[in-house]
């Protein structure tokens, strides 16, 4: 089956083959993906990058946070392809993945082709982006684009108490500074990637066109109570941090219901002594909270603070809340969505613009590149699961858009 993008051809059954190759590493049948950034099944995926990377002749370097970057051509000015293999534990096979092997396939082609690029074309695999196994998320990019310095990046520590720098040293993969991206940044950066929500599927439609992505905030939070006997302790006299938890919990839900600019979770709960027959000293909790404006998780900041406090002394407890951190959100380029969006329209693809509400290595690059996203549809908004799917013509028609794109922009 060979699919003709004049002057351009596409093979999706070689493209559609690689993908599956690369997602049978780390995948559990029973549990899912595990490829955590840096583990063997990650170091494993990345070596089999390089492997196809060199085949089509493409130079490859690493930066200071062991990024892979890829290029083809010989052009002043790059345009930029970009995702991340590693994985949530226990996610999907297309997070993150279907980007990365979507920028190979478009490496592989038009290395292939006899069509003249004026832009060098650059494929970049992204260490850490999921936050999974060091905190914050985006850490590559991160690294690379300035937003982090490398001493913060490199003293991370896992649950296992290795720092990211030791096992970036160990990974081999670890560059220099001056192929940080900063230093060198594309022209145009692009992003192919799974929804991992629910609209493009509900409604119907093939492609979704970012119009940027959400700023984040994570809080942790913790109440403070007595610790006491289960059974001898009567009800009315307890002072129990998870009562206090538990009705914070539910005033969380309903302002993000009612107000539908926030999108708040509680993700991490952890109660001390953590015993059965004790009633809890302290319960810790986390708060992830998103918007496409930070003025509303201004708003959001204040209300959990007030309703934390009253709380606190509705039970007779403590509140404290500090910010873990923050991940700016970013808008993209309007020339590259609308691009994007008349590839998408010339293509004869049902479409539409819309807001991505999970964190992309594309929010930091918008601050060095003119940025762009194109969203394919996950059945049923799954995704961070192993029941994570995309069907096989979403992706191609993915890889159609991301194409094309390339090309249309190469021209400008």
């Amino acid at each position: 089956m060979v699919i003709k993008l004049s002057p351009i051809r596409l093979d999706p059954d070689r493209f559609l083959e690689t993908f599956r190759m690369f997602s049978q590493i780390g995948w559990d049948g029973d549990r899912g993906m595990y490829r955590l950034s840096l583990s063997d099944n990650d170091l494993k995926a990345r070596r089999l990058l390089i492997e196809i990377l060199r085949s089509i002749e493409a130079s490859i370097s690493y930066d200071e946070a062991g990024n892979i970057i890829a290029e083809i051509g010989r052009g002043s000015d790059a345009i930029a392809i970009g995702s991340h293999l590693d994985s949530v534990p226990g996610g999907g096979r297309y997070d993150g993945a279907l980007g990365v092997i979507a920028g190979l396939e478009v490496l592989r082609i038009l290395s292939l082709s006899l069509v003249k690029l004026r832009h060098r074309i650059m494929l970049i695999d992204f260490t850490n982006e999921e936050g999974s196994r060091w905190t914050p998320s985006l850490m590559g990019s991160g690294l690379s684009t300035g937003v982090y310095d490398a001493s913060y990046i490199y003293s991370r520590r896992d649950r296992d108490g290795i720092s990211f720098g030791e096992a970036l040293e160990r990974s081999g993969f670890k560059g220099q500074k001056e192929n940080n991206l900063v230093n060198r940044p594309p022209k145009y950066y692009l992003e192919l990637h799974i929804e991992q929500g629910p609209e493009l599927d509900s409604e119907g439609l093939q492609i979704g066109i970012p119009l940027g992505i959400v700023s984040i905030r994570s809080w942790e939070c913790i109440f403070r109570g007595e610790s006491n006997h289960a059974g001898t302790t009567p009800m009315e006299t307890r002072r129990d941090p998870l009562i206090g938890f538990s009705k914070l919990a539910q005033r969380i839900r309903e302002y993000a219901l009612r107000r539908r600019s926030v999108r708040a979770t509680i993700g991490r709960v952890e109660t001390y002594p953590g015993v059965y027959n004790v009633i809890p000293e302290e319960v810790w909790f986390t708060i992830d909270a998103r918007s496409p404006e930070d003025r509303y998780l201004d708003d959001f900041e204040r209300f959990v603070i007030s309703q934390g406090q009253a709380i606190a002394n509705e039970e007779d407890l403590e509140f404290d809340l500090r910010l873990s951190f923050i991940v700016k959100g970013a808008r993209f380029d309007e020339e590259v969505v609308s691009t994007i969006e008349n590839v998408c329209r010339d293509l004869g693809l049902r479409y539409k613009r819309m807001w991505s509400w999970a964190g992309h290595d594309a929010q930091n690059m918008a601050r060095i590149s003119r940025v762009g996203m194109i969203f394919v549809p996950s059945i049923r908004g799954k995704s961070h699961s192993k029941d994570e799917f995309t069907r096989d013509e979403d992706m191609i028609n993915g890889l159609r858009v991301l194409l094309e794109t390339v090309l249309r922009l190469d021209r400008r």
